[in-house]
């Protein structure tokens, strides 16, 4: 460290001026009360010339002590002139010969003839400095004869001071000096613990955490030394956590089946792991952007949309030529404050996912169309059968009834396989987007239902002016309506309560419309809210009975929700019921 930069000389310095401006200010009171005695004094020798003087004008004029006397008082100090006048203002005796026998006839002698005590004039000399005169009656008895009368100015008593300027200036001098010696000393022997401190901070920079500070001072410094010594322990122990935290992710960052690539905001790979290298194509060369890797494949948003944050975060899928189809399932970006410090992406081969998910959809299609022509016409010739029933016992009549109830009931599922195999996706479904009721959607939805709302006693509240107030919103009528029959059948399937009560709500929230679906039942336990919206999935029965259903009524609601741009979701908590909501986008 420089000596200039260093603690100790800003100390010195400051304590230096600190020191220098007490002693300045003490030098000057000093100098102001020498100047005052020294005047006082002046008027004291003064009034003394004046009895000295006595003796020398009266009974009789003695010009030679006179003079004598004069110029004995020139020697004392500060003293520039000395005279003695009469009483009519005649100069009897000066320092300067050529006056004497001149009469003063200012009006300064004019008072000091008239003066019974001694009299203190100020005036500017010829050099423009204060200049001072003292004059002191000479008396006989009552009677004044004459006055004494003694020059001094500026000047002459800074003559006169100039010694005990001299012993100020020592003193500041010594002082200083002792102020500035002491300071480095202290300041020096204040520091060393704190230079100690610092090397070991450096150590600890350069990752050695074991270092320690002994310090056996109880001062602030030593409470300091402790405090950091604590700390390196607290550190080495946490970057030893870290390290072993760092090693477990980058096992699973290169073990793991899934394709990982991290960049930076701009895309640039930092790190990729084997699988990803595989995934891609990339395993025997090196590689630089994800762009460059992922050129041949097509993708919706594109890599660059990503990094430039212009859509949100959602799976996407590349394909190229050929069979080949990846799917991006995450990106990790925003680390807080809106800043982009880089990009995780993960990648799993899905080519036989969508495979096997066209070859599922298309079997789901051919299967439901394929039942719909034999039910139709087991339907029909059961219709004729009850019609020349009269020739059918009792137990036949009861058959026949049974297996219409069934194929009824097949063909309702049958009808919902074929409507759902056309919503199987979002991005798949093709919406007629028509200005749309929800109003009327919803009373469509209970006409719909009307069969199993009155066979079930079920209570149905909804604010119907509330709905009609509703603005419409643009989608497809016969898919919102289809949306309501689901959420409001489920309602009542899933629902063993006596006095079934369904709930229906709606609320506008930022530019969406909200439909919610709320029931009296028994609720859905926590574990089973992720899984409820996959198609064919179904609570245990253990928890809702033996229900009729194939578990595809919550999965067409997400999926035809989110082709309209909303989503779906649900609230529900055991012995409190359940909440199913949806949204729509207004029309604006």
């Amino acid at each position: 460290m420089k000596p200039l930069n260093s603690v100790a000389f800003k100390l010195s310095l400051l304590t230096c001026l600190f020191v220098l401006g007490i002693i300045g200010l003490m030098s000057r009171r000093l100098l102001i009360s020498n100047e005052e005695t020294l005047i006082a004094e002046m008027r004291v020798r003064s009034e003394f010339f004046a009895r000295s003087s006595r003796e020398a004008i009266f009974p009789r004029l003695d010009p030679f002590t006179l003079h004598f006397q004069v110029a004995e008082l020139l020697k004392e100090k500060a003293v520039t002139y000395a005279a003695v006048v009469d009483k009519d203002g005649k100069i009897l005796s000066h320092s300067d010969p050529k006056l004497i026998g001149e009469t003063l006839k200012d009006p300064f002698s004019q008072r000091v003839g008239q003066a019974d005590s001694s009299l203190l004039q100020r005036v500017i000399d010829a050099k423009r400095k204060p200049a001072y005169q003292i004059s002191a009656p000479i008396l006989i008895g009552s009677r004044r004869v004459g006055a004494a009368l003694v020059g001094f100015n500026q000047s002459s008593i800074e003559g006169a001071l100039k010694g005990t300027k001299r012993q100020i200036l020592f003193i500041a001098a010594a002082a200083t000096t002792l102020a500035v010696l002491g300071t480095v000393f202290i300041v020096g022997w204040i520091m060393r613990p704190l230079l100690r401190l610092a090397s070991a901070a450096r150590e600890v920079g350069r990752g050695n955490f074991n270092v320690q500070v002994d310090l056996k001072s109880r001062d602030e410094i030593g409470v300091m030394a402790k405090a950091f010594n604590e700390m390196t322990i607290a550190n080495s122990l946490l970057f030893a956590t870290i390290r072993q935290e760092k090693e477990k992710l980058e096992t699973i960052f290169h073990e793991t089946r899934e394709g990982m690539v991290w960049t930076d905001p701009s895309g640039k790979i930092l790190l990729i792991n084997p699988s990803a290298r595989t995934l891609l194509g990339c395993r025997e060369r090196a590689v630089d952007t994800l762009e460059g890797i992922l050129s041949t494949y097509t993708a919706k948003p594109g890599i660059m949309e990503l990094l430039e944050g212009r859509t949100r975060i959602t799976p996407v899928e590349f394909q190229r030529s050929g069979p080949k189809v990846l799917i991006l399932s995450g990106v990790c970006d925003r680390l807080g404050h809106g800043r982009t410090s880089g990009f995780l992406f993960i990648f799993h081969d899905a080519t036989l996912e969508k495979r096997g998910e066209t070859l599922s959809r298309n079997f789901l299609a051919l299967v439901s169309h394929k039942l719909r022509t034999p039910l139709a016409v087991a339907l029909g010739f059961i219709d004729l059968m009850h019609q020349d029933a009269k020739d059918l016992n009792e137990f036949q009549k009861k058959a026949l009834q049974k297996i219409k109830d069934e194929d009824e009931k097949l063909r309702s599922l049958v009808e919902k396989l074929i409507t759902f195999s056309t919503v199987q996706s979002p991005e798949n479904i093709v919406l007629e987007r028509l200005p749309t009721s929800l109003s009327e959607a919803l009373e469509t939805a209970l006409k719909t239902l009307s069969n199993q709302i009155s066979d079930k006693a079920v209570k149905i509240a909804w604010p119907r002016e509330d709905f009609k107030k509703l603005p419409l919103v643009q989608g497809d009528p016969l898919l919102i309506k289809e949306t309501f029959v689901n959420l409001i059948e489920n309602g009542i399937k899933f629902n063993p309560a006596d006095q079934k009560e369904i709930t229906i709500a709606a609320s506008r929230e930022n530019g969406y419309v909200r439909l919610t679906v709320k029931d009296n039942g028994p609720g859905i336990p926590s574990e089973e809210h992720p899984k409820l919206f996959r198609k064919f999935y179904q609570i245990d029965e253990h928890f809702t009975g033996q229900i009729p259903g194939m578990g595809l009524g919550l999965a067409f609601v997400k999926n035809v929700v989110e082709a309209h741009g909303g989503k779906a979701g649900m609230h529900s908590e055991l012995g409190k019921g359940s909440e199913f909501f949806f949204t729509l986008p207004l029309d604006s």
